[in-house]
């Protein structure tokens, strides 16, 4: 059982590198245009005397994408501090039990947010945003693509921890292709 696991761990992990890689890009190009949108929205209105309409709907959209882009970077390099907070004072199998659980709940609350996500993403499609001509289902669309990326981090390290309370006798450290949190 426990090779059958590993087996699915890893391939879950290639995919979630190949994704992450990709939301690493993302997410410096969203935080790099958000910041030149913010300062030229500054500049035109402090400076020039003539703010630019867009600049802010158009940065929060950004905004709202980075989001869901960040996220599942966040959950598998273990920097969310809610989970850290709940679970780094177990040890063990304990510790592992308890990963469950919060993956499980994850998992199940990113089916959800995917579903609704899409449903969403569709009602808004005939919406334009208020400032220029763009579709808000463009923004909305952010939420299940983001929760997707979180899905399939979560069941990776979900598998990740039941293989841990399975055999507890194995080494704690996670294949080459997972980056998660030591559990020290």
């Amino acid at each position: 059982m426990g090779k059958v696991l590993q087996r699915i761990e890893n391939g879950l992990g290639r995919f979630n590198n190949a994704i992450q890689t990709g939301f690493k890009g993302l997410v410096i190009g969203l935080l790099g245009a958000m910041t030149i949108i913010v300062i030229a929205g500054v500049f035109f209105r402090y400076v020039l005397g003539n703010a630019l309409p867009w600049s802010e709907e158009l940065a929060k959209f950004l905004m709202v994408w980075m989001t869901f882009v960040a996220a599942p970077i966040a959950l598998r390099s273990g920097a969310l501090v809610a989970i850290g907070a709940l679970t780094d004072r177990l040890r063990g199998r304990t510790h592992n039990l308890m990963m469950l659980l919060v993956y499980a709940i994850i998992i199940s609350l990113m089916v959800v947010f995917i579903k609704d996500g899409g449903f969403l993403t569709w009602n808004a499609r005939i919406q334009r945003a208020s400032t220029f001509n763009l579709s808000i289902s463009y923004v909305y669309v952010a939420m299940p693509i983001g929760a997707f990326a979180i899905f399939m981090v979560a069941l990776e390290l979900f598998v990740h921890s039941l293989r841990m309370c399975i055999d507890p006798s194995r080494p704690e450290t996670a294949p080459d292709t997972l980056i998660t949190p030591t559990y020290e």
